[in-house]
């Protein structure tokens, strides 16, 4: 096969994983919208029939960040979709298929990588404010949008358990594992690289991208459920339980905490970094991306679209001070 048609034959083949995100986000976006309608519409008749005042936008805002039946009604058309167009099979003999063998050290050390990669997020989160605030900008809205706590059954049950489930699906099931026959670490990179654009803002794509791989890694080696665990650690257990716990400190103290378990995880994963450093460039030399399928995955109009779709939404998501 000459080498023109290899190309064509390869964007051909990653075409669809662009396109199928661009979709769900459309899809996302529609049953978003409709539930703040129908949150918007219901306030109103309430407010009519009681002779109360309507709700300010504010007020609103506030209800909708908190509905999140449009994002789990989305999850479950998604993962309707993706059974209809891949087959249980797939799933069954690829997604959750067994690897190798995980043990406790080797969790515990995928673990402290994993959370750790939470003090690089921080740290480029404030020097990205600084530099925007030097322009008269900022991505604050982004970064709290990013951060937000569980305030509602809908919200817990998305954040919590809906998103880690579906999400670890999607990018380590159904793109990972259909990008694998053109290479194990180039499957891991796209799947991570879609997985951090598809998050859509400044804040949580460089960071998603990281944690995309150590869970692409888990995925790829161990199993899928691994990689839901992970997910589910740091979602339910960092971001949602242990703040609620400590809900009742200061603020001051609280913050301390939560900070200093994230720096505990960052020093325990650097430290596994460097003593395994000689495992670790072994484990990434052993495989070379083809570049071929590196250019047709950056130049096939699914990724292109979807990846310009979410440029914007990141942009539009800086506002000035």
């Amino acid at each position: 096969m000459e080498e023109k048609q290899i190309r064509k034959y390869l964007r051909r083949q990653f075409r669809p994983l662009g396109w199928s995100l661009t979709v769900y986000y459309a899809i996302m976006n529609i049953m978003v919208m409709l539930t703040v309608a129908l949150d918007a519409a219901r306030a109103a008749l309430t407010a009519l029939q009681t002779g109360g005042a309507f709700q300010q936008p504010e007020e609103l805002m506030q209800t909708a960040v908190q509905n999140a039946w449009g994002y789990l009604i989305t999850i479950g058309i998604g993962m309707v979709i993706l059974l209809a167009w891949k087959g249980w099979d797939f799933f069954r003999e690829e997604v959750f298929e067994k690897r190798g063998r995980m043990d406790i050290g080797t969790f515990l050390a995928i673990t402290c990588v994993f959370l750790g990669c939470q003090v690089g997020a921080s740290l480029y989160a404030s020097i990205l404010e600084a530099i925007l605030n030097a322009f008269g900008l900022s991505a604050m809205a982004a970064m709290e949008a990013a951060t937000i706590q569980a305030n509602s059954v809908s919200m817990f049950l998305y954040a919590s358990i809906g998103a880690p489930i579906a999400e670890e699906l999607i990018f380590r099931g159904f793109i990972q594992r259909s990008l694998m026959p053109y290479g194990k670490k180039f499957a891991v990179f796209a799947a991570a690289l879609l997985f951090g654009m598809f998050h859509g803002n400044l804040v949580q794509t460089p960071y998603a991208f990281l944690v995309g791989l150590v869970l692409g890694y888990a995925a790829a080696e161990y199993s899928i459920l691994w990689a839901i665990a992970l997910h589910m650690i740091n979602n339910m257990v960092l971001a949602d339980l242990l703040p609620r716990l400590l809900s009742g400190l200061p603020q001051m103290t609280r913050d301390m905490i939560l900070g200093g378990v994230v720096w505990v995880f960052a020093i325990a994963g650097a430290v596994i970094l460097i003593v395994k450093r000689r495992e670790v460039k072994q484990y990434l030399r052993s495989e070379c991306m083809d570049r071929r399928c590196l250019k047709a995955f950056f130049t096939n109009s699914g990724v292109i679209v979807m990846t310009l779709l979410m440029v914007v939404n990141m942009l539009l998501m800086v506002v000035p001070l």
